[in-house]
Order: C-alpha cells, then structure tokens, then sequence
C-alpha cells in the first residue's frame, strides 16, 4: 500500500505562458518525465476511487480522507486529499494490453507529459529541493502535466506528499509546509478551489462536458 496526501488543480484547454514561467522558476530545474498513456475504468459517480492500467499493471487508488479546502497563498486555494493506492503488475507485461482493456468502450486513454519538482523535508523541518530520483524519506513533488484525452487537451498543476508507511500521519503537514514554501517564494498564478480535486472527479467532469 502507497500513501499519498494530494493537492490538484485541473484546467482545460493549452497551459498558460504565465503558468510555465512560474513552474520553471525555483532551486532546481523540473525535470520531464517520458510521455506516457494511462488507462483508466470508467466509473460513473465514484470520485472516490480511480482504477487505471499503467504501463504493465493495474493500480487502485481510494481516498481515504477529504481534509477540507485550504489557503495556501493569498492567490491559491485547494482540496487536500489522502489517498492509498495498490498496484500489481499484469502477467500480459507492459506491451500486450490489448487482451486486458475489453471492453474496450470501458476505458479511456489518458496521455500525460509531466514536468517534476521534488522536495524533502528534513529533520529540522527544513525543505530543500532535491532529485526526482531521491526516493527516501517524507517527499513531496510539485507537478504540471498536459493531458489529452479525446483528443481535448487539459492540464494539470499538483502538490503530492508522500513518504515510508511509517510517516503516512505526518504527510499532511509536509505536504502544507512545502506548497506555502514554493507557493511564497515567486508569486504564483490564480489557483481556485472550484477547479481542485484528484483524477477521478476530473473523469467525472469531463464526460459530463464531453460526452462517453
């Protein structure tokens, strides 16, 4: 079981020069992340639980808890989220999915191009930017995706804390320090609650503008 504690923002339409300005500025470069496409169940009414297939397996993921809306910045509110996900790999392997996603009318592919920014806080709760590699310890990444999805394009902005089982009480907090620490340090763009929730209310919002 994966913990994470999330804050995300989803948007349609192309991301803003303002936007990509502002991510690109901090300690450390982001680092881009290779394209890849996420299959995900259709599930009607369900903004609590996202199942998807990702490069060879199936991962589940439920929320645990809604921690309510917050403030981050003068110019930026969103929904904290806790969140447990499980994954297991497939025995078709990441190159044969085709057997898997039938019917194929109860999924849909979800391309995402990613940029990341990571941080750790240390002991003495100081947050510093560090390697999407480092994997040890509490974490929390800073995330701007482009998504298409039916051939709409979308994007989306996210803080996700996460850390060892052991450290899943204490991942709200860190999650709070790092995103009013990056959100404070070069004035951000306008993040709104209205447009704050996890992948599977976006789902749920885009078949409703869309269409299934």
């Amino acid at each position: 079981m994966f913990p994470t504690v999330e804050v995300r923002w989803f948007y349609q339409g192309a991301v803003s020069s303002e936007v990509l300005e502002w991510f690109e500025q901090g300690e450390r470069a982001p680092e881009e992340q290779p394209c890849r496409v996420d299959y995900y169940l259709r599930l009607s009414d369900r903004d609590s639980l996202g199942i998807k297939l990702r490069e060879g397996r199936i991962e589940v993921k439920q929320r645990h808890r809604q921690y309510g809306v917050f403030r981050f910045h003068d110019r930026v509110t969103g929904l904290v989220e806790h969140w447990r996900k499980w994954s297991f790999e497939l025995s078709e392997g990441a190159g044969n999915l085709t057997s898997t996603i039938v019917p194929a009318s109860c999924w849909i592919g979800v391309t995402k191009r990613r940029k990341l920014r990571r941080y750790r806080l240390t002991g003495n709760k100081k947050i510093v930017a560090v390697p999407v590699g480092l994997q040890s310890g509490l974490r929390c990444n800073l995330e701007l995706t482009r998504i298409i999805v039916d051939e709409t394009e979308w994007w989306s902005l996210g803080f996700e804390a996460s850390g060892d089982g052991t450290d899943e009480a204490t991942m709200r907090g860190s999650l709070l320090l790092v995103a009013k620490h990056v959100l404070a340090a070069d004035e951000p763009p306008a993040f709104d609650a209205k447009a704050s929730y996890g992948y599977p209310k976006w789902l749920e919002i885009k078949a409703r503008r869309g269409g299934r």
